[in-house]
């Protein structure tokens, strides 16, 4: 037994920091967003967030809507709570909130928010095709989305021969 003891410790080591990377890469509260324009669905997940990239582009057409699905997932011991708001901005001006919810997550569960950026809402407030930032904070994350609205592409014109 006493010959083998390193080879233990060097067993149980290891073992240790094989756990350690498991649990600290997994732990800790995660954010994706689901940004739907047209039919098409992009996520932007924790990979995106995590290596520092804040923000995300994707465009639509004016006079569609572009839905928002933030999820947050809590992978600790504990609970988590933050107030969760997510709002509009065009040239560093807000222009209206779209959501603030305070949310209070289990441990190990996931709360998932819904909303929708109208583009004939921004138009009722006198703004017009260009680039939007959505932006999404809780605590002391903030996280960013533009989006590029465009006129629809006109349809082909039938041409008249005579």
């Amino acid at each position: 037994m006493r010959r083998h003891l390193f080879l233990y410790l060097a067993l149980i080591c290891f073992i240790g920091l094989i756990a350690i990377f498991v649990v600290d890469g997994y732990m800790g509260v995660y954010d994706t967003v689901y940004v739907t324009t047209g039919e098409y669905e992009h996520t932007m997940g924790p990979g995106i967030w995590l290596r520092g990239d804040t923000g995300w582009s994707s465009g639509s057409s004016w006079g569609e809507k572009t839905f928002f699905r933030y999820e947050v997932d809590n992978r600790r011991f504990s609970s988590y709570s933050a107030t969760i708001k997510a709002s509009v901005w065009k040239e560093n001006e807000k222009i209206m909130d779209l959501l603030v919810e305070d949310k209070v997550i289990r441990a190990f569960d996931k709360a998932t928010m819904e909303w929708t950026l109208d583009s004939k809402e921004l138009e009722s407030k006198g703004f017009d095709v260009g680039q939007y930032t959505v932006k999404i904070e809780r605590e002391r994350v903030e996280l960013k989305v533009l989006i590029g609205y465009s006129y629809p592409p006109s349809p082909p014109r039938a041409e008249i021969r005579q």
